[in-house]
């Protein structure tokens, strides 16, 4: 029985290790979360106490194997290409003056979205104003990433 109870903790111990390595989606640490039940079960059957011990022993290192393994795994060459990186600064905004023309790309209901110079910005009309589709609008000021903007007339 001692046999069993080895074998089947080094087989859950390689396999959450396999798991971090090797994508799997889950299979690994499946096998892994078997083998660790099998030697609980193996160990209530030499003695209570032992299969007692081994279960209280797994809950509580289990959070803490699990964190530490989270935070190897993202310096493994798939949990690089998994994980996003952090970046630094904001992104750069869009260059929009007061005053330019462009067309509404979407109603706007006072929001909507606008193009100007091949630049698409959201906006806000004046005076929360309906302005469909497709109107030319202009650019009366800048507060943030949103315009605002006013419906411009045509003239005939």
């Amino acid at each position: 029985m001692i046999t069993w109870l080895v074998i089947c903790l080094l087989i859950a111990l390689a396999m959450f290790i396999a798991e971090l390595f090797i994508p799997s989606g889950g299979l690994l640490a499946i096998i892994g979360a078997v083998s660790i039940t099998s030697a609980i079960l193996i160990c209530f059957a030499i003695n209570r106490w032992l299969g007692a011990a081994l279960l209280l022993a797994t809950i509580v290192i289990a959070p803490f194997a699990m964190s530490g393994a989270i935070k190897l795994w993202q310096r493994t060459p798939i949990g690089r290409r998994m994980i996003l990186t952090t970046t630094v600064g904001e992104l750069p905004r869009p260059h929009l003056l007061v005053g330019s023309t462009g067309m509404t790309l979407t109603e706007m209901r006072p929001m909507g979205e606008i193009e100007v110079a091949e630049i698409r910005v959201e906006a806000l009309s004046e005076m929360a104003a309906i302005i469909p589709a497709g109107r030319k609008v202009k650019v009366l000021s800048i507060s943030g990433n949103v315009a605002t903007v006013r419906e411009m007339k045509e003239t005939v």
